[in-house]
């Protein structure tokens, strides 16, 4: 799979994916459980995908502990925004309590505040999907949770990390459509979302990686090298 547009149908390659997103979505909707054994089952796609086999990992419980890592980091970012949101959101009320025009009026606009950044977060959290699971499988979960260690590799690459992204996006879009119809609906479309979203990382890192293989080096040369080259 050499493009990102690929990575929306791989999952369909495989002849048995029905039932190996079926009952991955039926393990899903046991709490906490569910969501280690699809982000390790998610994990175990990638790895196949490493390694040229372009196959859906079957169903099974054995996944949890790959997944553990990726579960703490986007737990940790998750409880961060549910913070920030809960101190806007907590500060506005007890100002609209108060009474008072100026002091409604701020109220509301700190509660409005923490929603719209709770969105964006929600957002930028979707975008920067690809690149936190690259950064949890090379450092782990502290890989994972370093801010700078993510800003450095989304800034090495911003064209590809942005590509990526918007693709990590749609594969989001994808697991939650089940959600319009009911919640069978999306025990099937979030596990085909995260097979998805295997795919989207398969790709950035390839990219990044042959990119980072092919731009020319222009300043290789030893420290004398040039004052060698003059005096010939």
């Amino acid at each position: 799979m050499n493009e990102l547009s690929e990575s929306i149908a791989w999952p369909s390659h495989d002849a048995r994916w029905v039932s190996k997103v079926l009952l991955n979505g039926l393990i899903l909707l046991i709490p906490v459980l569910g969501q280690l054994v699809v982000l390790g089952w998610m994990l175990t796609a990638l790895d196949n995908l490493r390694a040229g086999h372009p196959v859906l990992p079957r169903a099974g419980f054995s996944y949890a502990g790959r997944g553990v890592n990726l579960f703490v980091v986007y737990l940790v970012y998750g409880l961060a925004i549910s913070v920030l949101f809960g101190v806007l959101f907590g500060a506005g009320y007890r100002l609209t309590l108060t009474g008072g025009d100026g002091a409604t009026l701020f109220g509301i606009s700190l509660i409005v505040l923490g929603y719209g950044l709770v969105l964006l977060a929600v957002l930028a959290l979707a975008l920067l999907g690809p690149v936190l699971i690259v950064a949890t499988e090379r450092g782990g979960i502290l890989g994972g949770l370093n801010v700078a260690a993510v800003t450095r590799l989304v800034t090495a690459d911003v064209e590809e990390a942005f590509r990526a992204g918007l693709f990590g996006l749609v594969a989001s879009v994808i697991g939650g459509l089940g959600a319009i119809a009911c919640l069978v609906g999306q025990a099937f479309t979030a596990p085909y979302g995260y097979a998805v979203l295997a795919g989207v990382v398969h790709c950035y890192e390839r990219q990044t990686a042959s990119r980072s293989t092919t731009t020319p080096v222009t300043e290789s040369r030893q420290p004398g090298s040039r004052r060698k080259e003059t005096a010939r």
